[in-house]
């Protein structure tokens, strides 16, 4: 039996004048067996229909766009979500905030949510992953330009139950 997930809710907070923290948290359903190994959770999640959706233009999840964010959903791999530490996790999602690169960094109120997630997420004991994909034009839609940031995280509990995609992003 495969996995199944659903939507448990999805929020979406400004950071910069384009830019937002998009969070959803799935239920993931199916036997204990099949949850055993957040990797195998992480797959399946990406091999559902739930799976599809953009960020730029947010839609529902699942709306059979054929992509996820700026990637092609036939091209988008599993391995390219590398595990990283909730450490890790801190600390990538405060070098994106902190780019330099912005004159308008997100002021206190709008770092919170997802600088709450991070802590949530490393109080839990989840393990953590980040989208690393290749920097190649054939896994990307056409209108991948768009997306000047784009940082994708997943994160699966410990009892692999709940599954969070959260995304940084700025158009």
């Amino acid at each position: 039996m495969a996995l199944s997930f659903s939507v448990i809710d999805t929020t979406m907070t400004p950071l910069w004048d384009f830019g937002w923290f998009d969070l959803t948290r799935f239920k993931v359903d199916g036997p204990a067996t099949e949850r055993q190994d957040c990797n195998h959770v992480l797959t399946e999640f990406l091999r559902a229909p739930i799976s599809q959706r953009s960020f730029c233009d947010p839609g529902q999840w699942g709306e059979s766009i054929q992509r996820h964010g700026p990637f092609l959903c036939d091209r988008l791999a599993a391995e390219w979500f590398r595990p990283i530490t909730t450490e890790q996790l801190e600390d990538r999602i405060r070098a994106a905030l902190d780019d330099p690169e912005f004159t308008v960094p997100p002021n206190n109120e709008q770092r919170q949510p997802v600088e709450g997630w991070a802590a949530a997420v490393k109080g839990r004991g989840d393990d953590a992953f980040v989208l690393d994909a290749p920097d190649l034009a054939e896994i990307k839609v056409d209108w991948a330009f768009v997306w000047t940031v784009y940082r994708e995280f997943a994160t699966v509990s410990p009892d692999r139950e709940e599954l969070a995609i959260g995304v940084i992003g700025f158009d």
